[in-house]
């Protein structure tokens, strides 16, 4: 038989597939009416409890909003244009379009990337790999350039134990949304990390590699056809394009949100303690099903669920916990804070908390480039083999800006608040450890580690390094909140010529009192009287401080080297309780700062700087 003939049968042979399998999604096909029901109460599907959203200040980086305890902002990829051999290798600025995975004991993170601006070609796909979350691979090209466009999804863990990564592919240079792309194409992740051969799963065209069925790998071609028939994988392309007849019936009918924005964009899938599946779309639309997806209940927008124009990431966890993470704006339009709230059965949440809360500058301004932290993921519950060793938290992977590649470590069981003091010497952790129980906000080039103390390597500390021209590196530390509490700690410095801020501050991020290392060796405190000295500080010597703050009466009492001062009028008239302790490399952000940054600065500083931590206590 000729090839040609043999690829006419197989695209035939496919076409019957496509419009055979899982009917029940067409409303014209004969469907058990039952699994499709309408919902009149919202809140049924989603519930969404507190006050956390009617405090939301969006005039602030983080809202206002307390952050998740324990949590580690992690930057995996930092891009530039002056030192592109330590981002992308090419200098590219726009990043975005993130999945994560779990396969063979590595944590996989893979996105989209072109020069500057969304959907404008040159496009390449990009992946990463890591043993502990922490130490990333180079990203290198997951697919080949010349094929490789943005997908919605990068990962499927099969039954017969294949891990299969896609991306959509490229028919032309023009500009493609997401629900124009029509060919997803496929390749192996072997067990030994490699890359297996290009095909083409979904509608194959001539001049695209081959069809999947025309491999000799049955097991492939097995685990090829799974991902086809899996509903819920290919649902989460915009408008279910992948899925032809086979996807939602509500895509046509449902009422576009605010009559702008239309159902069924960047789906997330997670099934709930009742075996119900719940999909959530961009806008908060939910939808459920009771059949693994073949059929699925009107959507509907839950009145406490308010998530911005982003994705919203829903997710069961390992300690079968349930979690959605999403941008918390009512307007539509915000895509900031990252925030989470965590529930027990899949449809009650409570307590919004921060994920992501900083807001650096945007260095590289393009087409389509929204500020803030978006597009958030998981790993799904079909792109894992659960090998990862990091069993006791959930990763998420999310851009910033749409030009740097974030993750965020969220320890469980997810708690809303820290209820315990810190004492913390750092002692028992392996250099180079995830800090536990700490707020960490660690850039690529300001990175917060535990590392060995200068000079003697056995001791271990805390250690922010800041080679950052336009950001900083922060280490936050919550405690029970108290009217009164004495924090001890101390500091050796590197250098005597950069700053770090040590700040006092309520459960909301409200400064009650700050001391600074500053730029010209010199230690101040400032409160609402001004700043008062503290004296002079030397590279290479500890500086002991015990600080003991008092919110009735707005004051403070700190000790320095044994050496006392007195700081009065501290916080404002009804910031009464201290929760956090932070040390901060630079100074406090509000939102809208930026740097002025000229061609040729966007690379690490020459000379660091560098701070060890030791012995925290709260009490």
């Amino acid at each position: 038989m000729k090839k040609s003939s043999l690829q006419f049968i197989l695209y035939v042979s496919y076409a019957i597939l496509l419009t055979s399998v899982s009917m029940g999604n067409n409303p014209t096909n004969n469907i058990n009416s039952a699994l499709i029901r309408t919902i009149t109460q919202p809140d049924t599907v989603i519930q969404v409890s507190g006050g956390e959203q009617q405090l939301l200040n969006l005039a602030l980086p983080d809202g206002g909003v307390p952050p998740v305890p324990g949590v580690l902002n992690l930057e995996l990829l930092r891009t530039t244009r002056d030192a592109p051999e330590l981002a992308d290798g090419d200098g590219w600025t726009y990043a975005h379009h993130m999945d994560l995975a779990e396969w063979r004991g590595r944590l996989y993170a893979a996105w989209n990337m072109t020069e500057k601006d969304e959907d404008v070609p040159p496009s390449k796909v990009v992946y990463a790999s890591s043993a502990d979350g922490v130490a990333w691979s180079k990203p290198a090209d997951l697919f080949p350039r010349e094929l490789a466009w943005a997908c919605r999804f990068y990962f499927f863990h099969t039954k017969n134990d294949r891990m299969l990564t896609f991306c959509a592919a490229r028919l032309g240079d023009g500009i493609v949304t997401e629900a124009q792309k029509s060919v997803l194409l496929v390749r192996e992740i072997l067990p030994d990390h490699s890359l297996g051969k290009v095909f083409t799963l979904i509608h194959p065209m001539e001049k695209m590699p081959p069809f999947f069925e025309t491999s000799s790998d049955k097991a492939f071609t097995e685990a090829c056809r799974e991902a086809v028939n899996n509903n819920m994988l290919l649902e989460q392309q915009d408008y279910g394009v992948f899925l032809g007849n086979r996807k939602m019936s509500w895509h046509a009918t449902t009422p576009q949100f605010n009559g702008h924005y239309p159902f069924g964009k960047a789906f997330s899938f997670f099934q709930r303690q009742d075996r119900q599946w719940v999909g959530i779309s961009k806008m908060g639309f939910v939808t459920t099903s009771a059949d693994e997806g073949k059929s699925w209940s009107q959507p509907v927008n839950p009145p406490s669920l308010v998530a911005g124009a982003a994705k919203v990431w829903g997710q069961r966890t390992n300690d079968n916990q349930y979690v959605l993470a999403y941008n918390p704006d009512p307007k539509r339009g915000k895509r900031f804070p990252l925030v989470m709230v965590f529930g027990n059965d899949g449809i009650h949440f409570r307590d919004m908390r921060v994920v992501h809360g900083e807001y650096p500058p945007m260095r590289y301004p393009g087409k389509y480039k929204d500020f803030g932290y978006q597009y958030v993921r998981g790993v799904a519950a079909w792109s894992t083999d659960h090998s990862f060793a990091d069993k006791s938290a959930i990763w998420l992977i999310y851009s910033v800006h749409k030009e740097d590649i974030w993750l965020s470590r969220i320890p469980l069981p997810v708690h809303a608040q820290q209820d315990l003091c810190p004492s913390d010497n750092f002692q028992k952790a392996p250099v180079g450890a995830i800090v536990k129980d700490w707020n960490i906000y660690s850039p690529k080039w300001a990175p917060v580690t535990i590392a060995g103390e200068p000079g003697k390597p056995n001791n271990r500390c805390l250690e922010l390094r800041d080679g950052d021209p336009t950001d900083y590196a922060r280490a936050m530390r919550l405690f029970p909140a108290a009217k009164k509490i004495t924090a001890k700690f101390r500091i050796k410095t590197a250098q005597s010529n950069a700053l770090m801020e040590i700040d006092l501050q309520d459960d909301h991020g409200n400064l009650f009192s700050r001391i600074s290392f500053t730029n010209d060796g010199e230690l101040k405190a400032s409160s609402g009287t001004g700043e008062t000295s503290l004296g002079s500080y030397s590279s290479g010597k500890w500086v002991t401080f015990e600080i003991s703050a008092d919110g009735e009466q707005r004051s403070e009492i700190i000790k320095i080297n044994g050496i006392t001062f007195k700081i009065d009028q501290c916080g404002s008239q009804n910031l009464n309780k201290i929760q956090r302790l932070v040390f901060r490399t630079g100074q406090e952000r509000k939102l809208g700062d930026t740097d002025a940054l000229t061609i040729g600065q966007d690379k690490p500083l020459a000379n660091p700087a560098r701070f060890s931590l030791d012995d925290i206590t709260v009490k």
